[in-house]
This record gives structure tokens, sequence and C-alpha cells, in this order.
């Protein structure tokens, strides 16, 4: 009976393993992502940091800023009266 319960307990192992390397998992990095992450920058308006991918870029006064919305991007124009 014990040689029947750690044998169907090593088979169960020997499951998860493999099918931990066949399927992908949660931790895996997608395959469109470096190694290194991706740049993260900070809304001027609100202080939110968010990828670079996802900003809203601006270029102002020869200076680029990344917003996280339009309207930060409005509001920041409004405060700097431009």
């Amino acid at each position: 009976m014990i040689k029947l319960i750690l044998l169907a307990l090593c088979g169960f192992v020997f499951y998860s393993m493999i099918s931990g390397l066949l399927r992908p998992g949660k931790n895996r990095r997608p395959k469109n992502r470096s190694k290194e992450g991706e740049v993260m920058v900070e809304d001027p308006q609100c202080g939110t940091y968010l990828p670079e991918s996802e900003a809203i870029k601006a270029n102002i006064h020869g200076k680029e800023y990344y917003f996280c919305s339009k309207k930060c991007l409005k509001e920041y124009k409004k405060i700097q009266n431009l």
C-alpha cells in the first residue's frame, strides 16, 4: 500500500515538472519585453509613473514631457499658461 502511494506521489511530481516546462507560467517574461524591462516616466502634473510606451508625449518649449492622460496634459498646459 505504501509503495502504491509513493508511486502515485512520484508520478504526480513528474507530471507537475513536465507540465510546468511545457505550459507558459505566470512568472515568465513576455517575448516582446527585454530583460531590462521598460523605462518608466513620471507625469509632471499628477506624479504618476508609467511605462514610456503607454505615456502621452508632448514637446513643450523644446523639452519632452510624458503624461498619463490627455486630462493631465490639458491641466499642465493650463497651469503653465500655454
